[in-house]
């Protein structure tokens, strides 16, 4: 019974995705209306400096679409998110969109944001 156990245990750390944070607190912009973003787990964060963050390191807009390519390799079905600053600057958030634009592969552009209340 303890084999099985471990084995199912085994199966399930295999076989599970992990989110990758970003590692930076922003301060998110309040949205009008909203919607779940299905199987959103590829995230960027801009913060109000114009800094791009993922997977708790800052990184250069240059390594933004290398580290996007191979997050999508290892999530295929993976959407983006961005995290944005309400301060943040956007002709960042712009760039990081055009580079993240070509590997979305029709699925949505998901944009983390704090509940209207």
């Amino acid at each position: 019974m303890l084999d099985v156990v471990f084995i199912m245990l085994i199966f399930f750390i295999v076989t599970s995705s992990f989110v990758k944070e970003p590692g930076v607190e922003i301060t998110k912009t309040e949205a009008v209306s909203t919607g779940a973003c299905e199987r959103g787990t590829i995230i960027f964060a801009v913060t109000a400096l114009g800094d791009i963050y993922y997977d708790k390191k800052e990184i250069s807009l240059d390594n933004a679409r290398r580290l996007a390519e191979a997050a999508k390799k290892e999530s295929p079905k993976a959407n983006f998110v961005i995290q944005a600053d309400v301060d943040s600057p956007t002709g960042v958030v712009s760039k990081l969109f055009t580079i993240l634009k070509p590997l979305m592969e029709g699925s949505p552009l998901c944009a983390s944001t704090e509940e209207a209340g």
